[in-house]
Protein backbone atom coordinates (compact mmCIF):
# COMPACT_ATOMS: atom_id res chain seq x y z
CA UNK A 1 0.00 0.00 0.00
CA UNK A 2 1.47 3.45 -1.00
CA UNK A 3 2.40 5.64 1.74
CA UNK A 4 1.09 9.38 1.53
CA UNK A 5 4.60 10.69 1.51
CA UNK A 6 5.08 7.46 -1.30
CA UNK A 7 2.46 8.73 -3.26
CA UNK A 8 3.58 12.44 -3.21
CA UNK A 9 6.86 11.59 -4.43
CA UNK A 10 5.51 9.42 -6.87
CA UNK A 11 2.95 12.41 -8.13
CA UNK A 12 5.42 14.85 -8.35
CA UNK A 13 7.73 13.02 -10.33
CA UNK A 14 5.53 11.69 -12.65
CA UNK A 15 3.84 15.27 -13.58
CA UNK A 16 7.40 16.72 -13.36
CA UNK A 17 8.33 14.94 -16.31
CA UNK A 18 5.39 15.34 -18.35
CA UNK A 19 4.97 19.14 -17.79
CA UNK A 20 6.85 20.15 -21.16
CA UNK A 21 4.39 18.67 -23.11
CA UNK A 22 0.94 19.05 -21.09
CA UNK A 23 -0.73 21.57 -23.13
CA UNK A 24 -0.83 18.79 -25.73
CA UNK A 25 -3.76 17.30 -23.92
CA UNK A 26 -5.98 18.87 -25.77
CA UNK A 27 -8.97 16.98 -24.07
CA UNK A 28 -8.15 18.50 -20.80
CA UNK A 29 -8.14 21.71 -21.89
CA UNK A 30 -11.42 21.45 -23.10
CA UNK A 31 -12.61 20.75 -19.71
CA UNK A 32 -10.48 23.28 -17.91
CA UNK A 33 -12.06 25.78 -20.04
CA UNK A 34 -15.42 24.53 -19.65
CA UNK A 35 -14.96 24.37 -15.91
CA UNK A 36 -13.70 27.87 -15.37
CA UNK A 37 -16.37 28.95 -17.16
CA UNK A 38 -19.07 26.99 -15.20
CA UNK A 39 -17.13 28.29 -11.61
CA UNK A 40 -18.61 31.81 -13.18
CA UNK A 41 -16.20 33.71 -10.22
CA UNK A 42 -17.00 37.10 -9.68
CA UNK A 43 -14.92 40.65 -10.23
CA UNK A 44 -13.01 41.38 -6.55
CA UNK A 45 -13.35 37.46 -5.32
CA UNK A 46 -10.23 35.71 -4.24
CA UNK A 47 -9.79 32.32 -5.67
CA UNK A 48 -7.91 29.24 -5.42
CA UNK A 49 -7.32 26.68 -8.44
CA UNK A 50 -6.05 23.63 -6.61
CA UNK A 51 -4.12 21.09 -8.58
CA UNK A 52 -3.40 23.58 -11.11
CA UNK A 53 -1.37 22.03 -13.81
CA UNK A 54 -0.13 24.21 -16.14
CA UNK A 55 -2.88 26.81 -15.29
CA UNK A 56 -5.44 26.62 -17.69
CA UNK A 57 -8.16 27.20 -15.25
CA UNK A 58 -6.44 29.89 -13.03
CA UNK A 59 -5.58 31.93 -16.25
CA UNK A 60 -9.21 32.04 -17.08
CA UNK A 61 -10.42 32.79 -13.32
CA UNK A 62 -8.15 35.85 -13.52
CA UNK A 63 -9.84 37.25 -16.11
CA UNK A 64 -13.22 36.68 -14.17
CA UNK A 65 -12.02 38.31 -11.12
CA UNK A 66 -9.71 40.90 -12.27
CA UNK A 67 -12.82 41.93 -14.80
CA UNK A 68 -12.81 45.98 -14.94
CA UNK A 69 -9.46 46.07 -13.32
CA UNK A 70 -7.10 45.89 -16.13
CA UNK A 71 -4.12 48.16 -14.30
CA UNK A 72 -4.19 45.80 -11.46
CA UNK A 73 -1.64 43.12 -11.09
CA UNK A 74 -1.50 40.00 -8.69
CA UNK A 75 -3.22 40.27 -5.72
CA UNK A 76 -4.81 43.90 -5.80
CA UNK A 77 -7.73 44.34 -4.36
CA UNK A 78 -9.29 44.10 -7.98
CA UNK A 79 -9.62 40.25 -7.09
CA UNK A 80 -6.70 37.82 -6.81
CA UNK A 81 -5.91 33.60 -7.87
CA UNK A 82 -3.67 31.55 -6.50
CA UNK A 83 -3.29 27.94 -8.61
CA UNK A 84 -1.20 25.32 -6.62
CA UNK A 85 0.44 22.27 -7.48
CA UNK A 86 2.83 19.38 -6.25
CA UNK A 87 4.70 19.69 -9.29
CA UNK A 88 7.51 22.57 -9.28
CA UNK A 89 7.78 21.50 -13.30
CA UNK A 90 3.86 22.39 -13.95
CA UNK A 91 3.98 25.57 -11.77
CA UNK A 92 6.78 26.65 -13.97
CA UNK A 93 5.15 26.52 -16.94
CA UNK A 94 2.06 27.74 -15.02
CA UNK A 95 4.10 31.08 -14.25
CA UNK A 96 4.99 31.37 -17.71
CA UNK A 97 1.57 31.07 -18.78
CA UNK A 98 -0.89 33.01 -16.56
CA UNK A 99 0.89 36.25 -15.42
CA UNK A 100 -2.11 37.83 -13.54
CA UNK A 101 -2.01 34.38 -11.25
CA UNK A 102 0.13 33.86 -8.51
CA UNK A 103 1.29 30.00 -8.29
CA UNK A 104 2.79 28.17 -5.49
CA UNK A 105 4.38 24.69 -5.19
CA UNK A 106 2.39 23.03 -2.48
CA UNK A 107 0.20 19.85 -1.53
CA UNK A 108 -3.79 20.00 -2.06
CA UNK A 109 -3.78 17.89 0.98
CA UNK A 110 -2.16 20.42 3.07
CA UNK A 111 -2.64 24.07 1.90
CA UNK A 112 -0.73 26.68 3.16
CA UNK A 113 -3.10 29.28 3.38
CA UNK A 114 -4.90 30.63 6.49
CA UNK A 115 -8.60 29.25 7.05
CA UNK A 116 -10.98 31.26 5.07
CA UNK A 117 -8.75 32.53 3.20
CA UNK A 118 -10.67 32.58 -0.54
CA UNK A 119 -14.60 32.86 -2.05
CA UNK A 120 -14.09 29.70 -4.23
CA UNK A 121 -11.45 26.97 -4.24
CA UNK A 122 -11.38 25.14 -8.12
CA UNK A 123 -10.17 21.94 -9.04
CA UNK A 124 -10.75 20.42 -12.64
CA UNK A 125 -9.96 17.11 -13.25
CA UNK A 126 -7.95 16.82 -9.97
CA UNK A 127 -9.52 15.07 -7.13
CA UNK A 128 -9.33 11.34 -8.33
CA UNK A 129 -5.61 11.65 -7.78
CA UNK A 130 -5.89 12.52 -4.26
CA UNK A 131 -5.58 9.28 -1.82
CA UNK A 132 -7.94 10.70 0.43
CA UNK A 133 -10.30 12.60 -1.57
CA UNK A 134 -13.05 13.61 1.05
CA UNK A 135 -9.87 14.86 3.52
CA UNK A 136 -8.90 16.68 1.09
CA UNK A 137 -12.31 18.39 0.21
CA UNK A 138 -12.24 19.06 3.94
CA UNK A 139 -9.19 20.89 3.36
CA UNK A 140 -10.52 23.02 0.85
CA UNK A 141 -13.54 23.82 2.61
CA UNK A 142 -11.06 25.05 5.55
CA UNK A 143 -9.65 28.03 3.46
CA UNK A 144 -13.37 28.96 2.33
CA UNK A 145 -14.89 31.74 3.59
CA UNK A 146 -17.67 31.13 4.98
CA UNK A 147 -20.77 31.41 1.77
CA UNK A 148 -17.78 30.53 -0.29
CA UNK A 149 -17.95 27.41 -2.79
CA UNK A 150 -15.71 24.50 -3.88
CA UNK A 151 -16.01 23.24 -7.58
CA UNK A 152 -14.47 20.52 -8.86
CA UNK A 153 -15.12 18.18 -11.74
CA UNK A 154 -14.79 14.28 -12.43
CA UNK A 155 -15.01 12.34 -15.86
CA UNK A 156 -18.06 10.11 -16.13
CA UNK A 157 -18.01 6.81 -18.19
CA UNK A 158 -16.85 6.47 -21.70
CA UNK A 159 -14.58 9.06 -21.89
CA UNK A 160 -13.12 9.55 -25.23
CA UNK A 161 -14.79 6.70 -26.34
CA UNK A 162 -13.33 3.59 -28.01
CA UNK A 163 -9.98 5.26 -28.31
CA UNK A 164 -8.38 4.14 -24.51
CA UNK A 165 -9.50 0.93 -25.32
CA UNK A 166 -7.33 0.62 -28.46
CA UNK A 167 -4.43 1.40 -26.57
CA UNK A 168 -4.77 -0.46 -24.14
CA UNK A 169 -5.15 -3.55 -26.14
CA UNK A 170 -2.13 -2.45 -28.11
CA UNK A 171 0.26 -2.41 -24.92
CA UNK A 172 -1.85 -5.81 -23.75
CA UNK A 173 -0.23 -7.43 -27.55
CA UNK A 174 3.19 -6.47 -26.13
CA UNK A 175 2.75 -8.24 -23.00
CA UNK A 176 2.13 -4.93 -20.72
CA UNK A 177 -0.95 -4.66 -18.71
CA UNK A 178 -0.98 -0.95 -17.85
CA UNK A 179 -2.81 0.23 -14.38
CA UNK A 180 -5.95 1.57 -14.97
CA UNK A 181 -5.73 5.62 -14.29
CA UNK A 182 -7.86 6.94 -11.33
CA UNK A 183 -9.86 8.99 -13.33
CA UNK A 184 -12.98 6.67 -13.00
CA UNK A 185 -13.32 7.05 -8.96
CA UNK A 186 -16.24 9.67 -9.24
CA UNK A 187 -17.77 8.33 -12.36
CA UNK A 188 -21.27 9.60 -11.58
CA UNK A 189 -22.98 12.86 -10.20
CA UNK A 190 -23.87 10.19 -6.83
CA UNK A 191 -20.31 10.12 -6.01
CA UNK A 192 -19.51 13.19 -6.31
CA UNK A 193 -22.05 14.17 -3.96
CA UNK A 194 -21.81 11.95 -1.06
CA UNK A 195 -18.10 13.22 -1.13
CA UNK A 196 -19.20 17.14 -0.71
CA UNK A 197 -21.97 16.27 1.47
CA UNK A 198 -19.37 13.79 3.56
CA UNK A 199 -17.21 16.85 3.57
CA UNK A 200 -19.51 19.18 5.53
CA UNK A 201 -20.65 21.16 2.22
CA UNK A 202 -24.29 22.40 1.60
CA UNK A 203 -26.33 23.79 -1.23
CA UNK A 204 -24.69 20.69 -3.38
CA UNK A 205 -25.24 21.17 -7.14
CA UNK A 206 -24.13 17.99 -9.27
CA UNK A 207 -24.90 17.33 -12.94
CA UNK A 208 -23.04 15.47 -16.24
CA UNK A 209 -22.53 17.01 -19.12
CA UNK A 210 -21.43 15.27 -22.39
CA UNK A 211 -19.39 17.51 -24.21
CA UNK A 212 -17.90 16.57 -27.56
CA UNK A 213 -14.34 16.58 -28.08
CA UNK A 214 -12.63 16.10 -31.69
CA UNK A 215 -9.90 14.75 -32.83
CA UNK A 216 -8.69 15.99 -35.84
CA UNK A 217 -5.91 13.09 -37.09
CA UNK A 218 -3.81 10.36 -35.91
CA UNK A 219 -1.14 11.75 -35.76
CA UNK A 220 -3.01 14.31 -33.18
CA UNK A 221 -4.37 11.07 -30.76
CA UNK A 222 -0.53 9.83 -30.70
CA UNK A 223 0.29 13.22 -29.59
CA UNK A 224 -1.85 13.25 -26.67
CA UNK A 225 -0.81 9.36 -25.66
CA UNK A 226 2.69 10.09 -26.03
CA UNK A 227 1.80 13.91 -23.77
CA UNK A 228 0.21 12.06 -21.05
CA UNK A 229 -0.39 9.29 -18.81
CA UNK A 230 -1.37 6.75 -21.15
CA UNK A 231 1.84 6.72 -23.03
CA UNK A 232 4.34 6.50 -19.86
CA UNK A 233 4.51 2.40 -20.28
CA UNK A 234 6.33 3.61 -23.52
CA UNK A 235 9.83 4.25 -21.30
CA UNK A 236 9.67 0.88 -20.72
CA UNK A 237 10.39 -0.55 -23.98
CA UNK A 238 13.73 -0.07 -26.08
CA UNK A 239 13.52 2.99 -28.53
CA UNK A 240 12.80 0.48 -31.72
CA UNK A 241 10.23 -1.34 -30.00
CA UNK A 242 8.55 2.52 -29.10
CA UNK A 243 8.84 3.06 -33.06
CA UNK A 244 7.08 -0.36 -33.54
CA UNK A 245 4.21 0.24 -31.27
CA UNK A 246 3.62 3.44 -32.44
CA UNK A 247 3.69 2.50 -36.23
CA UNK A 248 1.27 -0.44 -35.13
CA UNK A 249 -1.33 1.87 -33.22
CA UNK A 250 -1.32 4.69 -35.61
CA UNK A 251 -1.67 2.80 -38.40
CA UNK A 252 -3.70 -0.49 -38.13
CA UNK A 253 -5.67 0.67 -34.91
CA UNK A 254 -6.32 4.24 -35.24
CA UNK A 255 -6.03 4.74 -38.79
CA UNK A 256 -9.49 3.41 -39.41
CA UNK A 257 -11.14 5.30 -37.17
CA UNK A 258 -10.50 8.47 -39.65
CA UNK A 259 -11.28 7.54 -42.81
CA UNK A 260 -14.18 10.21 -43.14
CA UNK A 261 -11.86 12.91 -41.59
CA UNK A 262 -11.88 14.47 -38.05
CA UNK A 263 -12.96 12.01 -35.29
CA UNK A 264 -15.44 13.53 -32.17
CA UNK A 265 -15.75 11.43 -29.10
CA UNK A 266 -17.44 12.00 -25.88
CA UNK A 267 -15.91 14.10 -23.09
CA UNK A 268 -18.37 13.19 -20.29
CA UNK A 269 -17.96 15.67 -17.74
CA UNK A 270 -19.36 15.67 -13.75
CA UNK A 271 -19.65 19.14 -12.24
CA UNK A 272 -19.47 18.87 -8.38
CA UNK A 273 -20.48 22.39 -6.72
CA UNK A 274 -20.98 22.71 -2.79
CA UNK A 275 -21.05 25.58 -0.34
CA UNK A 276 -19.52 26.38 2.92
CA UNK A 277 -22.55 27.04 5.40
Amino acid sequence: MTTPQGWEDRNRQQFDALAGGYDRLGFLARVAAFVADRVGARPGQAALDVMTGTGGVALALAGQVRAGQMGAGPGSAGGSVVGLDLSAGMVEVARRRAPFARFVVGDAAHLPFPDGSFDVVVCASGLFFMPDMGAALREWRRVLRPGGSVVFSSFGRGLLGELPGLWRARLESHGVTPGFPPLGRIPTPEAARDLLLGAGLGNVQVDRTELPYTVACVGDRWDEIAAGLEGQPLAGFAPSVRAQIAAQHCGLDLAPLFLRGPLTVPLPVIMARGVRP
